[in-house]
């Protein structure tokens, strides 16, 4: 392999990266929807399983930006765009746990 089609691989991977953690804060995203439904339902089993995967997804997230082997190949904006999503999914998760799990 030659050091080009290396070097394709390696931005290809970190291209795969951060792919993956955005399909990671998408569903998150669409947990909590789901969650929210099933409560506003009545449907309290399946809305805190909804929540539990929410949560999974979540903090997935977390552990893989909290690796140092792969939080390393995100650009700042990009690392900062991650941040703010999930911040904003935090506030999301919280703010339905004090509306439905009460």
């Amino acid at each position: 392999m030659g050091i080009d089609q290396f070097a394709k691989l390696l931005a290809d991977f970190d291209e795969h990266r951060l792919d993956f953690i955005k399909t990671e804060l998408a569903l998150c995203f669409t947990f909590s929807i789901i969650a929210a439904r099933k409560y506003e339902t009545g449907n309290q089993e399946s809305g805190a399983q909804s929540m539990a995967n929410a949560e999974k997804a979540y903090e997935t997230v977390i552990r893989f930006l909290s690796d140092p082997k792969h939080s390393k190949h995100l650009t700042g904006e990009e690392s900062q765009d991650i941040t703010a999503e999930l911040e904003r999914l935090r506030e999301r998760l919280d703010g339905l746990i004090r509306q439905f799990r009460k």
